[in-house]
């Protein structure tokens, strides 16, 4: 067990050894538990994987636009 000091504002330096061997380069996950603070690693995603699970839009109908007017706006 190693023992790291707690500095101003309440940041934790990991040893580089530590950051580098569990992949934290990228940054990390608190996860407050009873036993106290777990830290995970956490990879950046790209937009395609942050909109990956979401609703996605079924087939266009086509829209009969010819009622349509600016009129019916609201600014």
């Amino acid at each position: 067990m190693k023992t790291l000091a707690l500095e101003t504002d309440y940041k934790i330096k990991l040893p580089l050894d530590w950051v580098k061997e569990l992949g934290l380069e990228s940054g990390v996950v608190l996860e407050k538990t009873d036993d106290g603070i777990l830290i995970r690693p956490h990879t950046a995603q790209t937009w395609d994987e942050v909109y990956a699970d979401k609703l996605k839009m079924g087939k266009s109908s086509a829209l009969n636009l010819s009622e349509v007017s600016g009129d019916g706006l609201i600014f």
